[in-house]
């Protein structure tokens, strides 16, 4: 099955798996990186004392899409293509940092 399959084609599949690998936890790598940064200089670990956290559904833009790729499930198919408020952050696509609001509590 696989005797036609010279040595550069199997390292361009490697290299092609690395890749993918690399782009799909490049997030999870710089959230790491800039924590790392931000306690080294003394900074909130979350926010990086900006006192103010994105909203994770909306991703600090207040609205939500709706449409075919978004999987967000809408009862009516009409408003595909549309976009409907944030109802977890009530549309301001930001929460105060959990961090920094426990050290001015305290």
């Amino acid at each position: 099955m696989f005797e036609h399959i010279t040595a550069s084609e199997i390292a361009g599949f490697g290299v092609g798996a690395l890749l993918l690998a690399a782009t799909l936890y490049a997030p999870k790598i710089d959230s790491f990186i800039s924590i790392s940064q931000r306690s080294s200089l003394g900074m909130c670990k979350r926010c990086g004392d900006l006192k103010l956290i994105a909203c994770s559904s909306c991703k600090g833009s207040g609205t939500i899409k709706g449409g075919p790729f978004n999987f967000i499930l809408l009862e009516d198919k009409s408003k595909v293509g549309s976009s409907s408020s944030c109802t977890k952050c009530r549309a301001r696509g930001h929460f105060q940092c959990p961090e920094c609001s426990k050290l001015s509590q305290a």
